[in-house]
């Protein structure tokens, strides 16, 4: 199960480094994972629409009008990283934490921010080596190292983004418009 200290942890011995117990721990590798980690695994789940972050959610309409050309404000959940879609599909922008939309009701899928001890193992190793490319020059002080990392983290990254996207099956065309018309 991961945690955000074996995340870091592994990241820095993927750099040679020793690893950390806490991110209190002496040294330029506790103090890189403890300055950087929580927007790195922020980051790395707005990446990409993974399927293990995605959440389904009715909105909370708002009893204030906006004060524009949209008819009602939803409230957006606190957890939101990025939004996928809405429901039903219709035109609607994001300001602060309102999704402002002309629907009577609107519910989301979105991708949130999910506990490091819920992540599937191909996602961990991607997290390790991003941290790891991050931690690189701030840790090492070796730009090679970076590169080497980048090109891991990458690889790994493809691999991952590959296996999410076999949790979904794969939908046909349903409509063809422009071969309807076809004798």
């Amino acid at each position: 199960m991961a945690t955000n200290i074996n995340l870091c942890s592994n990241a820095l011995v993927l750099l040679g480094d020793r690893p950390i117990s806490s991110f209190s721990d002496e040294g330029a590798g506790a103090e890189a994972a403890s300055n950087l980690y929580e927007s790195c695994y922020t980051y790395l789940l707005g990446l990409h629409r993974w399927r293990f972050a995605t959440k389904k959610a009715q909105l909370s309409k708002s009893t204030t009008r906006p004060a524009n050309e949209w008819a009602y404000q939803y409230q957006l959940p606190t957890n939101l990283i990025t939004l996928i879609t809405t429901y039903p599909v219709s035109n609607y922008e994001i300001y602060g934490d309102k999704l402002y939309s002309n629907n009577q009701e609107c519910s989301i899928d979105y991708v949130y921010r999910i506990s490091e001890s819920q992540i599937p193992a191909y996602f961990s190793k991607v997290c390790e080596y991003y941290l790891a490319m991050t931690f690189a020059i701030p840790v090492t002080g070796n730009s090679t190292r970076l590169q080497e990392m980048e090109s891991l983290y990458l690889m790994h990254l493809k691999q991952a983004k590959n296996v999410d996207s076999n949790s979904r099956p794969t939908q046909g065309i349903v409509d063809a418009p422009l071969t309807d018309v076809r004798w």
